[in-house]
């Protein structure tokens, strides 16, 4: 437990450093959510279904690790700290298996493809399990205050944007550029340079933060068996409501928007008829759009509740996500330059409504867990944030599962790299199909997560609440501790 340790402020070069381990999160989601699927489907030949569930396996035993690890680092006790230990040892995993998934070699099957795919998946989601989750629940961990937690937030989504912008820049304008999209030679560069980035920055962060390692709470580790514990202590979180409707919103939210994602290139390339520098202004857009937000949740958040933002955020994303490509078949919004500045503008304003929403989440998530050591009288920031980091894995996951077998659904064909590329025949009935499930399905699936935020209960008011209840019960267990004086 702690006491009053985190009442001074952290610095802005501790809350800086911090931030630099976004690249580990952003470039993995970045690379994996935007390229993974065209590679393995189109420049590869893996079928849509095979790939999607190369994705989904990953996943299911990231469904164990995530919480498995969060536990762990719960319950360390070491001259590292709970987190940094495992923040260290995760970067090798992480770089080989980035780089290896991005070089599958050339003349195997399908089958042999799925194996070598779902192994090298496998060992970068172990590596990324060890390194975020931890991470993650460092940056709950450094301060107990309800609104410099969202700077802290903000500081991680400002390192975030260069992070996306990173797999983005590298793909499209360097090795990706023009027809090397469909070329499976230029993806081995790209890959391996992404992990050394990955490794480098994840590095930066993970040594930078040990001398605030010190903020930290204490573990009091259980002395049941790892398994039983983890059992027991995934019982116990998922009985405090303000988790469950947070875990529920954020793993609905990020399969939803992974599935878009993951179809994010097929969309672009045969929906919308984008050429690769467009498909790239767009990105950009959306994440000058993040930009923007960073200072716009700091202003908005003395002032208005975490609640308010993320479910206008919402409401926004499902209006435009599903309106787009409605307009589009409808024949309102037919291929132009009104449709490319329509859709500039559109990522723009998307990237500020996400920004509300990962700030959002993510600071409304560590207020839940502070209500957790309240009612269970347990840190647990390594399991709830395990939660999120499984969320997000979901999106490249699930999300491309799906992806994957609604490719298959509308017979999209695979292998367009060996049948003209862009220049490949679809039919409009194919071509709008693909605007659906790569709109309207995922802005379906998004309207359930306003419902459910809506009933979250955890505002300012709540939160300075429980935060005194705590400082007393920290304060009397503190004094019932203490060895009494000669």
């Amino acid at each position: 437990m702690s006491s009053g340790r985190h009442e001074s402020h952290l610095t802005m070069g501790t809350k800086a450093v911090y931030g630099t381990g976004q690249f580990v999160d952003a470039v993995s989601a970045g690379v994996l959510s935007t390229f993974l699927l065209f590679y393995l489907n189109q420049v590869c030949g893996m079928p849509g279904a095979l790939a999607g569930a190369s994705l989904f396996l990953a996943l299911v035993v990231d469904a164990f690790i995530d919480p498995l690890m969060g536990s762990i680092s719960d319950n360390t006790t070491s001259a590292w700290g709970r987190r940094h230990g495992y923040m260290i040892l995760s970067i090798i995993p992480i770089v080989l298996g980035l780089g290896l998934l991005f070089s599958i070699p050339k003349g195997l099957s399908a089958p042999e493809l799925f194996v070598y795919a779902t192994a090298m998946a496998l060992l970068l989601r172990i590596g990324l399990s060890g390194y975020i989750v931890p991470y993650i629940a460092l940056g709950a961990e450094l301060t107990d205050n309800y609104v410099e937690r969202s700077s802290v937030v903000g500081w991680r989504m400002f390192f975030g944007v260069f992070a996306s912008l990173t797999p983005i820049i590298l793909g499209y304008s360097v090795f990706l550029s023009g027809t090397n999209l469909y070329n499976r030679a230029a993806y081995i560069p790209f890959g391996w340079t992404c992990a050394f980035i990955m490794g480098v920055l994840g590095a930066v962060a993970a040594f930078g933060t040990l001398s605030a390692r010190g903020r930290l709470h204490k573990a009091t580790p259980g002395i049941d068996h790892p398994l039983r514990r983890l059992f027991n202590e995934v019982v116990e979180v998922f009985k405090n409501p303000s988790f469950r409707l947070l875990f529920s919103s954020v793993l609905i939210f990020f399969i939803a928007q992974g599935t878009a994602t993951a179809l994010g290139l097929h969309g672009g390339k045969f929906f919308w008829r984008l050429t690769v520098g467009e498909i790239q202004l767009l990105a950009i857009a959306m994440l000058v759009g993040v930009m923007a937000g960073i200072p716009l949740t700091g202003l908005l958040g003395a002032h208005v509740e975490k609640r308010t933002m993320v479910i206008w955020s919402l409401v926004y994303i499902v209006v435009t996500q599903a309106g787009w490509p409605i307009l589009r078949i409808a024949g309102i919004l037919p291929p132009g330059p009104i449709t490319i500045i329509a859709l500039t503008t559109n990522s723009f304003f998307a990237g500020i409504a996400i920004t509300f929403l990962t700030v959002g989440f993510q600071s409304m998530m560590a207020d839940a867990a502070d209500e957790h050591e309240l009612l269970f009288g347990a840190r647990r920031e390594g399991l709830y944030f395990a939660g999120l980091s499984f969320s997000t894995k979901a999106a490249s996951g699930l999300g491309g599962f799906i992806a994957g077998l609604a490719l298959d659904a509308i017979a999209f064909p695979a292998d367009l790299a060996s049948k003209g590329g862009d220049k490949a025949h679809l039919a409009l009935s194919t071509v709008n199909d693909l605007g659906f499930i790569y709109g309207i399905v995922p802005a379906a699936m998004t309207c359930a997560c306003i419902v459910l935020t809506m009933f979250y209960r955890i505002d300012r008011k709540a939160h300075a609440s429980i935060q005194a209840d705590l400082i007393v019960r920290r304060t009397e267990i503190t004094v019932v501790l203490s060895p009494p004086e000669n």
